[in-house]
């Protein structure tokens, strides 16, 4: 049996910036064996077909985005630090981003999710990881009185998500940072 000739992972990172900057439905398997570096056979040998190594794709990137927001979440003295620098993360990569490509997962959300459950159930199994790790989060900062206790956790948890969620979908065609600015400081007056 013939073994792989390359990286799994780093075949996934590079479909990861193709499927990103062209959507998938826009992909074609030809943007994929020139960006991929590697033929058809072993395209469908490694990955079945277009839409597994999609998916395979967005699981890596899925994976590691969320362990850089649960890292970023558990790093701060205090959770309005950790959720400040979370969104200034986020607010540094709009701008840096010359190409407005927005974000990879929000753009699957919109292109895909509602008609492709697969891809729906990659993107909800990750959203429950981010969002729990908000609301414990959230929590632990009732209990040392940094969020007042009479804030809803789990409706911050689904406030500061939209509002990632809502940058994001304006990073395809904003990139000022003034604008993000303001989204995330009035974000964070909320966990006051």
């Amino acid at each position: 049996m013939r073994t792989k000739d390359f990286d799994e992972n780093e075949i996934l990172r590079k479909a990861i910036t193709i499927f990103w900057q062209k959507g998938y439905n826009a992909t074609s398997l030809y943007d994929l064996i020139e960006g991929l570096g590697i033929g058809r056979s072993s395209i469908y040998h490694s990955f079945g077909d277009k839409h597994n190594l999609y998916l395979k794709a967005l699981d890596l990137y899925q994976r590691e985005a969320t362990a850089r927001i649960t890292a970023i979440l558990n790093s701060g003295p205090s959770v309005k630090e950790a959720v400040a620098k979370l969104l200034q993360t986020i607010i540094s990569e709009i701008v840096a981003d010359e190409h407005s490509k927005g974000c990879f997962k929000v753009n699957s959300e919109v292109e895909l999710a509602p008609h492709d459950e697969a891809t729906k159930k990659i993107l909800c199994d990750d959203n429950a990881i981010i969002e729990d790790a908000l609301y414990q989060a959230f929590l632990k900062g009732q209990k040392d009185k940094s969020i007042s206790a009479s804030k809803d956790p789990q409706a911050l948890t689904r406030f500061i998500c939209n509002t990632v969620a809502g940058m994001r979908v304006y990073a395809k065609f904003r990139s000022d940072r003034p604008f993000f600015e303001d989204i995330a400081e009035t974000a964070l007056s909320a966990l006051d």
